[in-house]
């Protein structure tokens, strides 16, 4: 009698944690919303728009309110919704050729004290090539293209704000 009450007890409780656990989206650890999805999308947007060297594709998705510190005290380095434009629209930025993006994805927090702020934290690693000044270097096994490769890693943090019933990304780019 013991070990089937507590064999029905078991399989109530199972069932329980089964019913009640929170969908997920797949691949990541992030509830499955559809603020949570639509975050994403303006993510993958972004990432499309990058990779592609289009920014087109996501600037209607950076809020007019796009304001970044880059992490530093110093209002010299910090980057509003002009300067990001004005980044993106630059020579430099149209030199990158060969870009690869990979990013994960590591957690989509909502401000508990208002729904329509997000972050999203993330890895990513960008590799591209960007044409050099440096004279080629002689080298028998290796043909010099003029172009430098260039890596980077790092963990970054992009916030979004709810506007007009959209997902944009106000930060972070």
């Amino acid at each position: 009698m013991k070990k089937g009450l507590i064999l029905v007890i078991l399989v109530i409780s199972v069932f329980f944690n089964v019913s009640c656990s929170k969908k997920m989206i797949k691949g990541t650890n992030i509830e499955d919303t559809q603020d949570a999805r639509d975050i994403l999308t303006v993510f993958g947007y972004y990432l499309k728009g990058f990779k592609e060297k289009d920014p087109s594709v996501f600037i209607p998705y950076i809020s007019k309110e796009y304001y970044d510190t880059n992490g530093t005290d110093d209002p010299a380095d910090d980057i509003d919704y002009d300067k990001m434009i004005e980044i993106l629209n630059s020579d430099a930025y149209k030199s990158l050729e060969k870009v690869s993006v990979t990013c994960v994805l590591k957690d989509l927090d909502f401000e508990e004290n208002n729904g329509n702020l997000a972050k999203l934290l993330f890895f990513f690693e960008v590799r591209f090539k960007m044409k050099t000044q440096l004279p080629p270097e002689e080298n028998a096994f290796i043909a010099h293209d003029g172009m430098l490769n260039h890596k980077i890693s790092d963990n970054n943090q992009m916030k979004f704000i709810k506007e007009d019933g959209e997902w944009k990304i106000v930060s972070g780019l």
